[in-house]
């Protein structure tokens, strides 16, 4: 994980140097929305990883809630994403079996 770390951080100091000769490009969008964003995909492969796949469902319809809210990634409104993520997650829960239970 250190060495990942490290290299990120390398990767970040080269494009550092290389957007500094070469300019920033223009983005007419507003980033700030991108790090929750970020964070719920995270959490959602975290999630995949560990095979907790109802957590990862939820982490990433309130993810999607929050790109469609900024950036109309969809023609539906939150409400039909958060009534699809419930329904989606009921769904989950009956068809994968719960990570603590001892048969």
């Amino acid at each position: 994980m250190k060495k990942l770390i490290g290299i990120s951080f390398i990767l970040a100091a080269v494009a550092v140097i290389f957007f500094s000769q070469v300019g920033y490009p223009q983005i007419d969008a507003n980033l700030w929305p991108l790090v929750p964003i970020a964070l719920f995909a995270f959490f959602t492969v975290e999630n995949v990883l560990k095979k907790d796949y109802k957590s990862s469902l939820i982490c990433a319809v309130i993810g999607l809630m929050i790109a469609n809210a900024i950036y109309d990634l969809l023609p539906v409104s939150n409400g039909l994403v958060i009534t699809a993520g419930v329904l989606a997650c009921v769904g989950l829960s009956f068809l994968l079996p719960d990570k603590n239970s001892n048969k």
